[in-house]
């Protein structure tokens, strides 16, 4: 339908039934004016518009009661989800939604308490099967793309199988152990492989995963960004990534993982949207490999390991920042000359 008139009737009208043609439509009236005016009342009627569409957006009564299950597996020292009750669940901190329903949670309560008044407190779950009775819980949120938490533990494997009929496209955790509360370490496992067809963005962050990734992360073929940092890999993922069918990875970050001594990878240099590249502060050691040379149009990031050598002669555009500090052995352009 064409977008006409006052803005109140473009609110209550085209905000209801189609908002991208109001948008469309102001923009054009925009370029007609050429006037301040014109150009404050599109923009009111844009804040508005938008705002009238969060308000539409509501949740069914079995995403709530999906919503307040998951809820129901925490301990909330500090009352985090006192929002969590009642109502609308699109309203409630950390749900995010659309015309659909619910397609994203996202929960970031800070770090834990260090005793200090007001300090953010831990949360964990309350007993140590939560972790798969939340992942049940979760799975009956069935436009659910987005899930990302922040200093949540997860007392096992971060339950994969149990979204696996979810069209899962980022999967953040940040700042919460993926396994046993009492011991260090978890795992992704193969059933991430499950996730082949929409998963865009797996981002796990100081939640000490001390295991290989696992190999059937070759099967996400829309994967855009691969991060796991600041935990206890031993290694930086396995070879198919860069042999990997419609390979789409554009960022790839695996820093801060003591336990990787091992020499750089080449399966990077072969993902031909590559963009960023993270291996800095590993414990990798020996020379970087010539295929390197192909990076000169990445953002790269090697500093903070023990490599050695010459550098390839492709990467001698890159600032000296790429490979420092640590990296005392190395040398070559834009480093330190080589001897003779």
């Amino acid at each position: 339908m064409a977008c006409s008139g006052p803005c109140w009737f473009q609110l209550t009208v085209c905000s209801v039934f189609h908002i991208p043609g109001l948008l469309k439509n102001m923009a054009m009236e925009m370029r007609a004016q050429g006037t301040r005016g014109g150009s404050v009342w599109a923009l009111a009627c844009v804040l508005m518009a938008s705002l009238a569409h969060s308000a539409m957006a509501q949740c069914s009564p079995a995403e709530s009661d999906a919503l307040l299950k998951f809820k129901s597996f925490f301990s909330d020292p500090r009352n985090d989800f006192a929002s969590w009750t009642g109502g609308n669940c699109c309203s409630w901190k950390g749900v995010q939604c659309s015309g659909s329903g619910v397609t994203g949670i996202n929960l970031d309560f800070g770090a834990p308490s260090r005793g200090g008044p007001g300090a953010p407190s831990l949360l964990i779950w309350s007993d140590p099967e939560a972790s798969f009775k939340a992942g049940e819980a979760l799975s009956h949120l069935y436009q659910l793309q987005v899930l990302h938490t922040n200093w949540i533990i997860w007392n096992a494997p971060l339950p994969v199988r149990k979204f696996a009929n979810l069209p899962l496209r980022e999967i953040v955790v940040r700042n919460g152990f993926l396994g046993n509360a009492n011991a260090a370490g978890g795992a992704l496992g193969n059933d991430i492989g499950l996730f082949a067809n929409s998963l865009e963005v797996l981002i796990l962050q100081n939640t000490k995963y001390n295991i290989g990734l696992p190999s059937d992360l070759c099967k996400l073929k829309k994967l855009r960004v691969l991060e796991v940092s600041e935990s206890h890999l031993p290694n930086v993922g396995p070879a198919c990534l860069g042999s990997a069918l419609n390979n789409t990875l554009q960022e790839v970050r695996v820093h801060s993982n003591y336990k990787i001594t091992t020499g750089l990878p080449v399966w990077p240099t072969l993902l031909p949207y590559l963009k960023v590249l993270d291996f800095s502060n590993n414990a990798h050691s020996g020379n970087i490999p010539v295929q390197y040379g192909k990076l000169a149009n990445v953002e790269l990031h090697l500093g903070g390991n023990h490599l050695t050598g010459k550098l390839p002669s492709g990467l001698s555009a890159l600032p000296e920042s790429a490979f420092r500090p640590g990296n005392e052995k190395l040398c070559g352009a834009p480093l330190s000359t080589c001897p003779a």
